[in-house]
């Protein structure tokens, strides 16, 4: 008898620069799976009749990227414990013709900085940018117990609501949340951009006289401005390369119920 094979996706606009296929098949490829994971461009207007359209298809799973985070989190069914608190959502499962919506992201990126040694408990933080990348991994970064979290953003106000946004949850952890001021120059154990800079063509617009240790670009693929700046700084940097695997991984295993090896697939990409 065959295999039937499972289907699979990742949605986003634009998505022809997605590794998501490539990194799938190498896990299935890991347990002798068949599966069928595509690349799908799909626009904001669209979004809810294409997931429409690939429930009745008989797709099991969805990744979604940019910029359809939020719109998933607004149509999934049922949410995670973690989306319903980030708001955004990159892993469907379709269950009893149901769309159940998690994030993996925030695991993906303290995944990835762990196989760094890069240690969060107790250690100051600086979290560039208030938009949905910001808030999907702030779940899982204040989860790591680390002292402070510090907040910045071109748009300072939007740094502001998101203070506010999460106090409730860092007071729970003991962690400190804090908007950085222009005049303050302080060393942070790690920096990490969170802005679509780099996506856009942009150059991000970084505070000045940043002082890091660890220098962590959530952008993959280019040496975007702040890992330029990073260089420059003589610090350690990372792309981001590493979390998007890692949440890859996290949503196989919501998928599959199998942990995969996550680093023979760096020789792949």
């Amino acid at each position: 008898m065959n295999e039937i094979i499972k289907n699979f996706a990742v949605l986003g606009h634009p998505i022809s620069h997605s590794l998501s296929p490539k990194i799938h098949q190498h896990f299935a490829d890991q347990f002798k799976m068949k599966i069928n994971y595509q690349r799908l461009d799909i626009e904001s207007g669209n979004f809810k009749e294409a997931l429409t359209n690939l429930k009745l298809k008989g797709y099991m799973g969805l990744n979604i990227t940019l910029p359809l985070k939020t719109l998933a989190y607004e149509a999934c069914d049922e949410l995670s414990a973690t989306a319903k608190l980030t708001k955004s959502v990159n892993t469907i499962s379709i269950r009893n013709d149901k769309l159940v919506g998690d994030t993996t992201d925030g695991i993906g990126l303290i995944t990835d900085l762990s196989a760094k040694d890069v240690r969060l408990e107790n250690k100051k933080i600086l979290l560039i940018g208030a938009g949905g990348a910001s808030n999907g991994v702030m779940y899982d970064l204040i989860s790591q117990h680390p002292q402070s979290i510090f907040l910045t953003n071109r748009t300072i106000s939007k740094s502001h609501d998101m203070k506010e946004y999460w106090a409730s949850f860092a007071r729970k952890k003991n962690v400190l949340i804090h908007i950085l001021n222009s005049d303050e120059h302080i060393t942070f154990d790690l920096i990490i951009n969170a802005t679509s800079s780099s996506l856009d063509g942009e150059s991000a617009v970084l505070p000045e006289n940043l002082s890091g240790y660890f220098w962590y670009d959530m952008m993959y693929g280019k040496q975007t401005h702040f890992l330029k700046e990073a260089e420059r700084n003589k610090a350690t940097f990372s792309d981001g390369l590493g979390m998007l695997v890692e949440q890859a991984a996290a949503s196989f295993y919501i998928w599959h119920n199998r942990k995969p090896d996550t680093k023979s697939i760096y020789q792949v990409l």
